[in-house]
């Protein structure tokens, strides 16, 4: 039995971060990590990809490299991913070296999914420009985006090592520290970036996540708190409140939070979770009994919870006969 979970952290990075990472301007930068001669006939072996095959434009006109690459960034700005994919490639396709558009193509494939295309991308794009850190940061999404955290935190790592005022990525390897199991080397990371900019709402979140895995319930809601005055209505920063006063018994505010989350039967049945847990099977059978009263329809989870808290009312009162 547990209360319905939130869509995962790293879906939230992921759209947190990456179109960020397609909007940094290009800056000076230092080599701070290569590939040997080997490994980079390795990699290139392994990701390369022959962009001869891009289909010609269906019309048949042959734009220069200057029009598509327009074409292709006034698609990127509206989103329009397989447009701006489509213009990147044709100009790829007689550009090949052109490493800031290969690098602009992964990030796309990561934005819409396609995470081994990206990360063969952006493995290309490093042999050549093993310096353009941006990559490393965005190959670190990748890996954490196939939960492949000590990758990820090995690029976040590398990007910090670059630049240690980089708030994102010191975000980013929070969250990889997190989602790894590595809550206290979390709320490391985090509460530094939280210092270097204490308003945004994903590093809260992910603080007051690190905490609750970590039992430190109050550090928590500190941090979810601040939050919630930043955005009250924010689904994310209500949902892991009401975990972390549920788990102090603060079954009120943790409800009040619940509610805030977006769905009041949803509400009714993680409250209902955390009732049944402390031994309070009557209040428990109450909420999951307002759940499906709420939504007729309510997921299968609070019906068989019901029972459950039904089943263990009837035996503690049997004890007590």
């Amino acid at each position: 039995m547990k209360s319905r979970q939130v869509r995962p952290l790293a879906w939230s990075v992921l759209v947190m971060a990456l179109p960020l990472l397609l909007c940094q301007c290009s800056k000076k930068q230092t080599l701070v990590h290569g590939y040997t001669t080997e490994e980079a006939a390795k990699m290139q072996e392994a990701y390369s990809y022959d962009y001869s095959k891009t289909p010609p434009r269906t019309d048949g006109k042959t734009l220069p490299p200057e029009r598509l690459e327009a074409l292709g960034e006034i698609a990127l700005q509206s989103r329009d991913y397989d447009s701006s994919l489509f213009n990147f490639a044709q100009i790829l396709k007689e550009h090949p070296q052109r490493h800031d558009l290969r690098y602009k193509v992964g990030v796309i494939l990561l934005l819409t999914g396609r995470t081994e295309a990206a990360k063969k991308e952006l493995a290309t794009v490093l042999v050549a420009k093993p310096d353009m850190m941006k990559a490393h940061e965005a190959l670190g999404l990748v890996h954490l985006e196939e939960k492949n955290y000590p990758l990820a935190i090995d690029e976040f790592q590398l990007v910090l090592s670059h630049d240690p005022a980089e708030v994102k990525t010191r975000y980013l390897l929070g969250v990889a520290f997190l989602e790894s199991g590595q809550p206290e080397k979390a709320v490391n990371e985090l509460k530094k970036a939280a210092a270097r900019d204490s308003k945004q709402i994903p590093t809260l979140v992910a603080l007051g996540q690190a905490y609750i895995k970590m039992k430190k319930y109050q550090d928590a809601v500190t941090y979810l708190k601040q939050g919630q005055v930043l955005a009250p209505q924010d689904q994310k920063v209500n949902y892991h409140l009401g975990m972390a006063l549920a788990a102090q018994k603060r079954y009120p505010e943790a409800l009040n939070a619940f509610l805030k989350a977006g769905d009041e039967a949803q509400a009714y049945n993680n409250i209902g979770v955390h009732y049944f847990g402390d031994g309070r099977y009557e209040d428990a059978a109450k909420c999951f009994q307002k759940a499906i009263d709420l939504r007729p329809t309510f997921y299968q989870e609070a019906k068989g919870n019901l029972q459950r808290a039904l089943e263990k009312l009837h035996q503690s009162r049997g004890d007590d006969s």
